[in-house]
């Protein structure tokens, strides 16, 4: 039996979802609402859910070692697959740059001063100074410098130098 008061069931929809995004302190310029974002799970691997920023940061708190911003987003939820209070990995498109040739994030150098990559040229490598665009997390756009298909170095256990020996795997 029942009390008073007594919830019976919990109803609700999850059509749609709120999605917590911990976005970082120098990242959060780049946040507006309404922009888009995309969510992946990794129980379910293969598909996204799309949805869009909902309501920005009122302050920043630590999360770790880092300092984040709440960021709330809505996401479509049509099959309802998407459970309340899973983890997920989220990307907010704050900009777009269609057919941009791109590299490893780790590729990219400073060395004097300079922004570059080590350019694979046969069984050497060498110095290539590249201008940089937008970025994600793993991948940085290079906007001169570099055409597609070069081959570049990523970091290795050995210290590169310009015009080193090198053997190459390719992955």
């Amino acid at each position: 039996f029942l009390s008073p008061g007594q919830a019976v069931a919990k109803v609700g929809r999850i059509d749609k979802v709120r999605v917590r995004l911990y976005v970082d302190e120098p990242e959060m310029g780049r946040v507006a609402p309404a922009m888009p974002v995309a969510i992946t799970w990794d129980a379910l691997q293969g598909r996204q859910w799309q949805g869009s920023v909902e309501r920005m940061p009122t302050e920043v708190t630590a999360l770790g070692s880092r300092q984040v911003g709440e960021v709330i987003s809505v996401i479509g939820n049509p099959g309802g697959e998407l459970l309340p209070g899973t983890n997920v990995n989220a990307e907010i498109r704050s900009r777009e740059a269609a057919g941009a040739l791109s590299i490893p994030r780790e590729a990219l150098r400073r060395e004097a001063g300079e922004t570059g990559v080590f350019l694979l040229q046969r069984d050497r490598v060498v110095w290539r100074k590249v201008s940089i665009g937008i970025s994600s997390i793993t991948r940085i756009q290079v906007t001169d410098g570099l055409s597609e298909g070069d081959a570049v170095a990523l970091p290795t256990d050995v210290p590169l130098a310009g015009g080193a020996l090198v053997r190459p795997v390719f992955r």
